[in-house]
């Protein structure tokens, strides 16, 4: 199995992705997660038309350390958002069809996707309403995924979050999405700190899931917020998600998305501290590196 990581967790100390992947030289991670998160956002580069030579230099200064991208993540784009907001909706279409492309191209097999996101529709007793109003959305990105063979993977949130908002907060929900959307290039990513927000058992649902079962984000929290720190660190039952993964037949990376892990959090002023010192937060993806390998080795997994 592959331990990645999100380089989303360093852009606050760089200008660009390819320094970004840089920047895990040293750490132990060589199986990377592209962060497209930001990409719809107003002033991003992946709106013009320098998106693909960024893309192509963070290929590049990847492939020049000996790393691969794995996994990645789409524009945060809600497709709920004021449909008036025309620019908005343009630049959220645009980032997400860029970011599939991003992957074929840099060879990325899967992509986590967000869906909508609002008071339109209430879990759980919108469903219906839910899967069909999700469905263009996800219908327009059809041509990209499979020009480029990429996998959209839709993702577990919980009400600690979204309230009730959104809707896949269960493997079953995901499971019925899947079914609903009927394209063999929809799959599901389990986020462990989402599923513990609410107390679930990850073993059950990641065994749930199964077949459908492509990417999972690998982070703990202590219950109640969506802290997105490293396991061991909240209370993730860290056993349950390694049996669940094994029981599953899961073979795709293990990826972290612990970016508040010796990282950012909101209201930490604007000092030359709001940010820990760059050896510093090398150090501890180290630790993240060594983690996830404790995981692995722990149930006779070899890093591959």
């Amino acid at each position: 199995m592959k331990i990645a990581t999100t380089i989303g967790e360093v852009y606050a100390y760089t200008a660009s992705c390819a320094e970004a992947v840089r920047l895990y030289e040293g750490t132990g991670f060589r199986y990377l997660d592209f962060s497209f998160y930001n990409a719809n956002k107003p002033g991003s580069g992946f709106l013009t038309d320098q998106w693909l030579g960024m893309v192509e230099e963070a290929g590049e200064a990847a492939a020049s350390l000996g790393f691969a991208f794995v996994q990645a993540h789409s524009p945060n784009y809600n497709p709920y958002h004021d449909p008036d907001d025309t620019a908005y909706h343009e630049a959220g279409i645009l980032a997400t069809k860029r970011s599939v492309e991003a992957c074929g191209r840099l060879g990325i097999p899967n992509i986590v996707v967000h869906t909508a996101y609002g008071p339109q529709c209430l879990y759980p007793e919108d469903k219906e309403k839910y899967f069909e109003t999700n469905m263009p959305f996800i219908r327009s990105l059809f041509p990209e995924m499979e020009k480029w063979n990429v996998r959209l993977c839709i993702e577990n949130s919980a009400e600690g979050n979204m309230g009730r908002n959104y809707f896949f907060m269960t493997a079953e929900d995901m499971n019925d999405f899947i079914d609903y959307a009927g394209h063999p290039l929809i799959g599901a990513c389990w986020d462990t700190g989402h599923g513990n927000m609410r107390g679930t058992d990850p073993y059950r649902e990641l065994v749930t899931l199964g077949k459908n079962l492509h990417a999972v984000h690998f982070q703990d929290n202590g219950g109640v917020r969506d802290e997105h720190i490293a396991p061991f660190f909240g209370c993730l039952d860290v056993d349950a998600v390694m049996r669940g993964l094994i029981d599953a037949g899961y073979t795709g990376p293990l990826t972290f998305e612990s970016d508040n892990f010796c990282g950012y959090r909101k209201n930490r002023g604007n000092g030359v501290l709001q940010y820990p010192p760059v050896r510093v937060k090398k150090a501890a993806l180290t630790l993240l590196h060594e983690i996830g390998a404790a995981c692995l080795e722990a149930y006779g997994i070899e890093e591959n």
